[in-house]
């Protein structure tokens, strides 16, 4: 694990677990990283494969693994930042929740890691099919240096 960059988070969820079962929270709008939610969906990775390059210019992200292991990788491109083209790369497990948020301006992208990974991913933006707010790079770019 590495330095988290500026403004992104990692937040540790609660899980509460009984006889019958268990709770997992994810976001609350009392927690300080709460942000409105513009969308919601699910997205399914097979192991091995690898999901990269994503950057947003206002749309922040947030990323909560529901099986599985999720190898991120985070580069950081916002002039301003106290961590200007620094790389960090976390491992986050079902096992023990958490959620990433990943402010705008920052390349990031994910690899499964172990089995199959599902993720619950939460925008501040809905996706919008005739303007997106997405830039893409290839997984083996040479403007970031990380190696998957």
């Amino acid at each position: 694990m590495s330095v988290l960059l500026q403004d992104v988070q990692l937040i540790n969820c609660k899980k509460v677990v009984n006889e019958r079962g268990f709770l997992q929270e994810i976001t609350r709008e009392d927690a300080p990283a709460f942000f409105k939610i513009g969308q919601t969906y699910l997205t399914q990775t097979l192991k091995g494969i690898i999901k990269a390059w994503y950057l947003h210019r206002q749309q922040w992200d947030s990323i909560f693994v529901i099986s599985g292991v999720m190898k991120i990788a985070l580069y950081d491109t916002r002039p301003q930042s106290a961590t200007f083209e620094q790389v960090s790369e976390h491992l986050i497990r079902a096992e023990a929740p958490q959620l990433i948020h990943i402010p705008p301006g920052v390349w990031h992208g994910f690899q499964a890691l172990e089995t199959h990974l599902l993720l619950l991913h939460q925008n501040s933006h809905a996706f919008d099919f005739d303007a997106p707010d997405e830039l893409k790079k290839d997984i083996h770019s040479s403007d970031i240096p990380f190696s998957w």
